[in-house]
């Protein structure tokens, strides 16, 4: 939180360093352990906020591929224009509207969504230097001895010899 209300007009610099902590709050979150540092540069004008975000640092999130832990880089810069107005008024990614009455600005769920957004849809290792897989080998042996035992459910099997005309 950002008190803001007897804040000077002008620009005011914070630092929050970021772990495991901040993530747990957020239910169901696929963040389990974070190394992040955040800069923010919070310029007051006189009706409205300009917040310059800088975070950098790793994140740890489960490989899609084996499950094991993933070490991933973030490194994000984020502007974002906080007015005063009416409520109901149109909100996009970069301007927050608030009301009138509000003292104070929580910064926590924009960073979270940084963070979060600046990750990619399919979370896996990487390759090494002979192209083979990162990932847990052990792991991946488990998912395809599972993948094998699973048999057909026989009602899908006679969907397999329907004829569909073109």
């Amino acid at each position: 939180m950002i008190p803001f209300k007897g804040l000077n007009l002008g620009v005011h610099q914070y630092n929050w360093e970021i772990d495991k902590r901040f993530f747990e709050e957020v239910e169901n979150s696929e963040v389990h352990d974070a190394k992040l540092s955040v800069d923010l540069v919070f310029e007051k004008q006189e009706r409205m906020f300009v917040l310059q975000f800088a975070i950098n640092g790793h994140v740890v999130v489960d490989c899609d591929r084996c499950l094991d832990d993933l070490e991933y880089p973030v490194k994000i810069e984020q502007t974002v224009f906080v007015k005063f107005g009416e409520e109901d008024l149109d909100e996009t990614e970069e301007i927050i509207v608030i009301p009138e009455t509000d003292y104070q600005f929580d910064v926590s769920s924009n960073i979270y969504e940084f963070v979060v957004l600046s990750l990619p849809m399919r979370k896996v290792h990487g390759e090494d230097e002979n192209g083979g897989s990162l990932c847990n080998i052990e792991m991946l042996d488990k998912v395809n001895e599972y993948a094998r035992k699973q048999k057909a459910d026989p009602r899908w099997d006679k969907l397999k010899n329907l004829k569909l005309d073109k």
